[in-house]
Formats: structure tokens, C-alpha cells, sequence
């Protein structure tokens, strides 16, 4: 079997039946109807959300990085995450990942890496995470916050953020993400 018809016998197709489940200020839940390989059809949801952006600030000699600790709505718990947020409408990743780190830490970066981009679930959502490495940082403004944000910068040593992501304050699955494309990215640059 070539690779075409491997597809064939994988791919879903659209029947154009759409609705809206549910609309919120985050994201949209569409419930759509596609038709299977063989023929059935089946209704399917799908989160529609605005891609995601994260920043990784790594403080010279790349053994610190500017992170900051918040309370999370969904675990009712406190994190330490890399400064991160959504893609404005119309806005390029790029654009939103300056925005971010300047927003969540008043620092400016000489360079913007696009060090990763990944779908978080493809299961279900239809977004992009994109991870940034900002090097060259320099301290231009204070914080600018959303009113609902209420966040406390702090530095934290490479050493710490190895042994601590993934669990504790450092269970945020995007920063997880954002650490392996930084280790990647790291290794090749080695």
C-alpha cells in the first residue's frame, strides 16, 4: 500500500454539518459530523482557541531564567511558568511572545528564538503552542498586567527548573513542552 492510500484508509472527511456548543471569552466548542474511511457518520467536538505563546528568559550565562508564580483558575493552585498568553486575533506569534515578555516582566529581548511549535491535543483542539527563547534581556518598563492577572516575577536557577518541571508548582503541561523544545533546541546549538 502506498503512502496514498495509507491516507485513504485514515483520513475523515467534512460533511459541512457544524454547531456551536458553546461560546466563551477563551474559546469556542464546536460539535461537527464527519464521515469516517467506511462510510458512517460520526459527531465529533472540537475546542477552537487562540494559539498560545510561551517565553523562556534566559538571563545571561543560561543558567537563570525570569519566570513567574500565579494562581491557576483550572488546578485552584499555584505555578512558576515561563511568561506566556494567548495570540491576539490577527496577530503574528512573533508579535505576541514580545508582547508577553514585556507585559509579564518589563524586559525586552536583543533576540526572539522560535525555538518549537506543537499542536497541545490534536485530538480535540485546533491551536498552535508556540515556545520562544528570549536572549539579550533588558529591563525597559514596569509591568503591564491584565486586570485579571496577578503575578510575581522571580528568577530561578537552570538546576531548579530541570529537577522541578513537571511536577509541584512546575505541573503546567505547556511549560513542560517549553523546557523540552529548550533542551532541544540547547543540544543542537552544543
Amino acid at each position: 500500500m502506498n503512502g496514498t492510500d495509507e491516507n485513504k484508509a485514515l483520513v475523515w472527511k467534512e460533511t459541512g454539518k457544524k454547531r456551536v456548543v458553546y461560546k466563551g471569552p477563551i474559546f469556542e466548542i464546536d460539535q461537527v459530523e464527519r464521515v469516517s474511511p467506511e462510510g458512517n457518520s460520526y459527531p465529533f467536538v472540537i475546542c477552537r482557541t487562540p494559539d498560545w505563546v510561551t517565553v523562556i528568559p534566559e538571563l545571561p550565562g543560561a543558567e537563570d531564567f525570569l519566570m513567574v508564580r500565579q494562581f491557576r483558575h483550572g488546578s485552584g493552585e499555584l505555578t512558576m511558568e515561563f511568561p506566556a498568553g494567548v495570540v491576539d486575533p490577527g496577530e503574528e506569534p512573533l508579535t505576541a511572545a514580545i508582547r508577553e515578555l514585556r507585559e509579564e516582566t518589563g524586559y525586552e529581548a536583543e533576540q526572539m528564538i522560535l525555538i518549537g511549535k506543537i499542536n497541545p491535543n490534536p485530538a480535540f483542539m485546533s491551536n498552535t503552542s508556540w515556545t520562544y527563547l528570549a536572549r539579550g534581556l533588558k529591563k525597559t518598563s514596569v509591568l503591564d498586567l491584565d486586570d485579571s492577572e496577578f503575578i510575581q516575577g522571580k528568577t530561578v536557577d537552570k538546576t531548579t527548573v530541570d529537577r522541578e518541571m513537571g511536577r509541584g508548582e512546575y505541573d503546567s503541561a505547556i511549560m513542560v513542552q517549553a523546557w523540552f523544545w529548550y533542551g532541544k533546541f540547547t543540544e543542537q546549538e552544543s
